[in-house]
């Protein structure tokens, strides 16, 4: 279903000054039940960012969209992309980074439905049932990240030293 690659992806990709080590990244990744915040530019240069749900495999991230999505069309215009999964409120952390989009077109069906599994949790079986009913126009935007860092204030913001 997904690209193959080195489990050890990410530990060629994580910056040195990163709070959290490969392990720590990956498990973060893995747990996650917040959306992925992904950028693309537009003809002009300027950024747009679009909140996709994802699943990390062996070092990449993996969401799913309609190929006629504002977000898809300028991925496959310009492929470099930031992303960030992080906590919106205090204490913050999360991760960061810059990476390479591709556009996949093979089936997306078994993606979206992992995806829907893991957001929704068995909630709203409705708007699992309408997202997968859209499956012939659904696509696959593949991130291999070029450079990833973490951040974690979560001690720091609770007084402790």
């Amino acid at each position: 279903m997904y690209a193959t690659a080195a489990p050890h992806l990410l530990s060629a990709v994580i910056s040195a000054k990163s709070r959290w080590t490969v392990a720590q990244v990956v498990a973060f990744l893995d747990q996650s039940t917040l959306p992925m915040r992904v950028s693309s530019l537009n003809a002009e240069g300027f950024p747009h960012i679009t909140s996709l749900w994802f699943h990390h495999f062996n070092g990449r991230l993996y969401c799913c969209t309609q190929q006629d999505a504002l977000v898809c069309r300028q991925l496959q215009a310009n492929p470099k992309t930031g992303f960030e999964v992080a906590v919106s409120a205090p204490p913050y952390y999360g991760i960061s980074g810059q990476g390479v989009a591709r556009i996949l077109r093979e089936d997306a069906g078994e993606l979206l439905g992992t995806l829907a599994d893991r957001y929704l949790a068995g909630r709203d079986q409705s708007l699992r049932h309408w997202l997968l009913s859209r499956l012939a126009t659904e696509v696959i935007v593949e991130i291999t990240p070029l450079r990833v860092t973490s951040w974690d204030f979560r001690r720091r913001m609770s007084g402790s030293t």
